[in-house]
């Protein structure tokens, strides 16, 4: 059973509404994950960029309090105050927030004050570089992160003691614990958010130096765009794999001062995932007028189906009457079907009668042969086909006295009987045509015109030698020029032809006579 037009109506605007409803859906949840997408990497940046700015502004206070107490003890009678130098540096760890402890040490690099926690350090000389790099070169310094003694992860923080020359006395330094609290774990985890955001702090190694999980600190970040990035002091926003594969929207600030870079990141699929509460609010609030058009639609496909189911059912009456064989022309829905049916039996009769009369307006009724018209429709489409042909035209001899001798219904015989030796001997070679009277046509395609006059020679000879239906053999004379040899129109090769004809008649008839041999003569 074919489907109706109807149901075809109903199913094509149906997928109509769908698509479009899918389209717009797409459209919409593409658009709004890509707002989403840029409105949190913005944010993620402008977070770094804060934190980073804190960090900084911390980072400067710190230099700021350590130098101001370096100014305090530019005297040697000052460094040589060991209670002073602890009760110091047991005020600066209270104010300065950041450090976790703090030592004092003189121009040889022996520590003379420390912070409480730290006061068996007192007269030991300082271990690690960065505190003999302040020392040597009498500038502060932020160090790289490093293991202390006692297995800490510190980064030290120094500034030089100078006298009044600007000659280096010792220096004052402070360090953060990494991995203990400390005020970065008060200033940065404070941003860290249910929905899987967090802030972590790399040197510009790629060494962590901050984490929400601090297992991480102290880990080195390799294979990361991010870090990549803030390596070549650059700041941003990325979409991105981290270094545990999962996918992320950072932003990244760097900090001059330290060399450090602060990134803040979060999931990427929570971050969008408001999109597709929105794809659901779309369609609840699409629901009604997707009824609504589907009513619509309903109404109008009936409406617009109506007059064709008639005409269907018209026509598959008329052809049930006439007893017509319904025929597979590729119509898949009822009312085309049999629209299509009645359509190709009305064609296919008319067509008939179309093919009658073309049969009758180009074959010659006595003799069977294609007419004139024929010819020049088939030379037509040789010339425009670029088909190089030979041209024969032959004229019965002495036709007007076969005529008069045994009469015209006699004459009329000869033709046929000529007509049909020509047929049987150019058979595929060629087409044989009759011109008018006594002359006929053939056009060779494709064969030069010495095999064509070879081939009309023998079956001169052939059609000579036998008897015709005048009780004794007829002979005709023949001219045969080629296309585009002597000619390049048809009508031109057609004369050209017909000269050759007639010379083989002033010659003594019952000859061929070509193109070359008319040129040769003359």
């Amino acid at each position: 059973m074919k489907i109706s037009i109807k149901h075809l109506l109903l199913a094509i605007a149906s997928l109509s509404i769908v698509l479009t409803l899918v389209s717009s859906l797409y459209a919409g949840y593409r658009a709004d994950q890509q707002t989403l997408q840029k409105t949190t990497l913005e944010t993620n940046s402008a977070y770094a960029q804060k934190l980073a700015k804190m960090t900084e502004d911390y980072l400067l206070r710190t230099e700021r309090i350590l130098a101001y107490t370096a100014q305090r003890f530019s005297g040697i009678q000052a460094m040589n105050d060991v209670d002073g130098l602890n009760q110091e540096a047991e005020r600066l760890v209270v104010q300065a927030e950041l450090l976790s402890s703090v030592i004092i040490a003189d121009r040889q690099g022996t520590i003379r004050g420390t912070s409480p926690a730290i006061r068996s350090l007192i007269g030991q000389p300082i271990a690690h570089d960065e505190g003999k790099k302040t020392l040597s070169s009498g500038k502060s310094s932020i160090s790289k992160p490093f293991l202390t003694d006692n297995g800490k992860l510190v980064v030290f923080i120094s500034s030089p003691i100078l006298d009044a020359s600007g000659k280096t006395l010792g220096l004052v330094g402070g360090s953060i614990y990494l991995k203990e609290e400390n005020v970065l774990n008060d200033l940065l985890g404070q941003h860290f958010y249910e929905d899987g955001s967090y802030v972590y702090v790399v040197d510009e190694d790629g060494m962590v130096l901050y984490h929400l999980n601090r297992e991480r600190v102290g880990d080195v970040v390799e294979g990361n765009s991010v870090i990549s990035a803030l390596k070549k002091g650059e700041s941003g926003s990325m979409r991105l794999l981290n270094s545990k594969k999962q996918d992320m929207l950072a932003g990244y600030a760097y900090i001059p001062l330290s060399k450090w870079g602060v990134v803040s990141q979060r999931p990427t699929d929570i971050a969008l995932a408001s999109s597709k509460d929105m794809v659901k609010e779309m369609i609840l609030k699409s629901l009604p007028f997707i009824l609504l058009s589907a009513v619509l639609i309903l109404y109008f496909a009936s409406f617009i189906s109506k007059p064709l189911e008639k005409l269907a059912s018209y026509a598959s009456n008329q052809l049930q009457r006439d007893g017509y064989a319904p025929l597979e022309s590729g119509a898949w829905y009822h009312e085309a079907i049999q629209l299509d049916l009645a359509l190709t039996d009305s064609f296919n009769r008319f067509q008939d009668k179309v093919d009658h009369f073309i049969q009758e307006s180009s074959t010659d009724s006595l003799t069977g042969l294609l007419n004139r018209r024929a010819l020049n429709e088939s030379a037509r489409i040789y010339v425009e086909q670029k088909v190089a042909f030979s041209l024969v035209i032959l004229d019965i001899d002495r036709f007007k006295r076969v005529n008069d001798t045994y009469g015209h219904s006699a004459g009329d015989d000869v033709l046929k009987f000529l007509s049909k030796k020509m047929q049987l001997f150019v058979q595929d070679k060629g087409t044989c045509y009759r011109f008018g009277g006594e002359e006929f046509v053939i056009l060779l395609p494709q064969i030069e015109i010495e095999e064509a006059t070879k081939i009309t020679d023998e079956m001169r000879i052939a059609i000579s030698s036998e008897i015709s239906p005048i009780g004794k053999s007829i002979t005709f004379s023949a001219g045969v020029a080629n296309l585009p040899e002597h000619a390049e129109h048809f009508l031109r090769v057609l004369e050209l032809a017909d000269e050759c004809l007639y010379r083989a008649k002033e010659t003594g008839r019952n000859k061929v006579v070509n193109v070359v041999e008319l040129t040769v003569d003359a």
